[in-house]
């Protein structure tokens, strides 16, 4: 019984993905829901910085959270207004157990630089030599440390942006399986409530979570790194986005 329901599950969704491709425009559609939630994301983070909040590492852990907030939000506002489209789910009644079964069957988804050898008056000659080559050492360092420098400039505006390109590819790609199974999951949890009461299902919410939050904390973790990297060695630099805009 618990694999019949399992393999319904699985065969509502297929349905309903292609559905959503046929019908509807689901990656457009997850595109404009992306394109909010990064526009929220950023106004969060220009609104912590002008409010006294500098550290970058922390402000953008912050600002992608309210933004994956903002994301479950407009998931929501998605299928409130797409689920009577697509409420035809069909015979629900198989993929419900009845009362007698319920207690036996539940729904699972599934040195340091001295040297000593010189003495005396002939060391008093030798200083300007040693002086004019530590010197150039130094010089030649220097201009290293300033090239690695400006390398890293675009290098962190490349990360930065990579990151955030393939999250948003990623959740394009995988939006029609993403709404199929929101829109079953919401359209199965309902009729259960009604048919059998106090019975644990999968609320669509878990699913949307289940589905979307890698890609945010994964392009969290390495925006926030970033930041933190510059931080450290630009400490008058707020934004990356000042690293982003000053390197082209």
């Amino acid at each position: 019984m618990k694999r019949h329901i399992r393999l319904n599950r699985v065969s509502e969704i297929k349905r309903m993905q292609g559905k959503l491709e046929h019908d509807g425009l689901p990656r457009l559609q997850m595109t404009l829901l992306v394109a909010l939630t990064g526009l929220a994301g950023f106004t969060a983070s220009y609104l912590l910085l002008h409010t006294g909040f500098v550290v970058m590492w922390s402000r953008y852990l912050l600002s992608f959270g309210i933004a994956y907030l903002i994301f479950l939000v407009l998931l929501w506002v998605w299928l409130r207004s797409s689920s009577d489209d697509y409420a035809d789910i069909g015979d629900l009644t198989n993929m419900i157990p009845s009362p007698a079964d319920s207690g036996k069957t539940a729904m699972h988804y599934s040195g340091h630089g001295g040297d000593f050898g010189g003495g005396g008056a002939s060391s008093a000659f030798d200083a300007p030599d040693d002086g004019g080559a530590v010197g150039e050492v130094v010089g030649e360092a220097a201009g290293g440390v300033a090239q690695a420098e400006e390398f890293a400039i675009p290098l962190i505006a490349i990360i930065f942006l990579l990151s955030l390109l393939l999250s948003t590819f990623f959740m394009v790609y995988s939006a029609p399986v993403l709404f199929a199974e929101l829109l079953v999951d919401s359209v199965l949890s309902a009729s259960l409530y009604h048919r059998l009461r106090g019975l644990e299902t999968r609320y669509w919410l878990e699913t949307a979570i289940r589905r979307t939050v890698w890609p945010f904390l994964l392009s969290a973790l390495t925006v926030s790194a970033l930041a933190w990297v510059v931080s450290l060695y630009m400490p008058g630099v707020h934004s990356i986005g000042d690293i982003i805009f000053n390197s082209r």
